[in-house]
């Protein structure tokens, strides 16, 4: 006599493991569109000036070193992902001149007044703000 094969219509417990995938899948494509849209505004297109203010960082601050990371080759060029949206934000007007020396200082264990801080600091920045202001929960 053969194994007698769950009955999907009688047995509860398969209905529930018959969702689950479902469920995941569902789960995991919101998780995916929440990090995506965690990530700085003007990540996902080109921004010419932002372009033009990282070379004038690289040709007057890549040799410096913030922390134990050398600004052109580490975290320009690397790239290093925290430092460009730091410094999208900073270039923006989103956050001002301190709170981007006090992030990059704690971030890369280096002094807010270090020279390669204060270097990136003195490379003038867009007059332009950024069109739409980021969340408050964003700018901490």
């Amino acid at each position: 006599m053969a194994p007698a094969s769950p009955n999907p219509a009688v047995s509860p417990r398969w209905r529930r493991q018959s969702h689950r995938p479902a469920t995941f899948r569902r789960t995991l494509a919101l998780l995916l569109v929440a990090a995506a849209t965690a990530c700085a505004p003007d990540a996902w297109r080109p921004d010419s000036r932002y372009d033009a203010f990282l070379d004038q960082v690289q040709d007057r601050c890549g040799n410096l070193e913030v922390g134990d990371r050398r600004i052109g080759a580490d975290l320009i060029q690397g790239p290093d992902s925290y430092f460009l949206d730091l410094t999208s934000r900073y270039f923006h007007r989103q956050i001002s001149p301190a709170n981007y020396a006090n992030a990059l200082a704690g971030t890369f264990a280096s002094d807010p007044g270090s020279a390669a801080i204060r270097c990136i600091l003195a490379v003038p920045r867009s007059n332009d703000p950024m069109p739409m202001p980021m969340p408050p929960a964003l700018l901490q």
